[in-house]
């Protein structure tokens, strides 16, 4: 017959191990992206654009026009929509540009510790182990300048090494990969 005790050791080990891996390759599926499309919109009429101050969600608060990640911003989007034919305005464009940047620490669980011995009827973790894994987010919203409603929003999120300056290194990338799903293709 079978020892239920040990059975159980068996089958929390296990779920351990897969747990333990499910953790350890979710940070490698990053990247996730998101939009929202105005079907009611016919994004050929649309010619040019202008800037509306860009956000960054620092520690401190919000802050408009960062003098480091407001000029990587509006560069990768100004490539996407001019590479989909839109030019840029001071003013009066038929398009407003928002954007928001924010960084993130995300908490990862990557094992637990469970006693071993036969002392033990139910097993409980004795310690977990993680880390936190740092993620960025580049949303950027195109407000129809006549009606004032959004015309497309595109959101990114994708994980970032904690090296100095590594969040800006990825903006161009997650702008890339936001105007993939713009109903005008380049």
């Amino acid at each position: 017959m079978t020892d239920p005790h040990a059975m159980i050791k068996r089958c929390t080990r296990a779920g351990a191990v897969w747990l333990l891996w499910a953790t350890v390759l979710a940070p490698c599926y990053a990247g996730k992206v998101k939009t929202f499309v105005d079907e009611k919109v016919n994004f050929a009429n649309y010619k040019t654009y202008q800037w509306l101050p860009t956000k960054i969600l620092a520690k401190s608060g919000i802050v408009e026009n960062d003098p480091i990640l407001s000029p990587v911003i509006k560069g990768a989007v100004n490539r996407e929509l001019a590479a989909r034919g839109l030019k840029e305005v001071a003013e009066e464009g038929d398009l407003q540009v928002a954007t928001l940047a924010l960084d993130s620490y995300i908490p990862q669980l990557e094992a637990y510790i469970f006693p071993v011995g036969t002392y033990y009827d139910y097993p409980t973790p004795l310690a977990a182990m993680g880390r936190y894994n740092r993620e960025g987010t580049l949303a950027v919203n195109l407000i129809d300048s006549r009606t004032k409603k959004s015309a497309f929003v595109g959101m990114v999120t994708e994980s970032i090494d904690n090296k100095s300056g590594a969040g800006a290194k990825k903006i161009p990338m997650a702008a890339e990969k936001i105007f993939k799903k713009y109903p005008v293709k380049k």
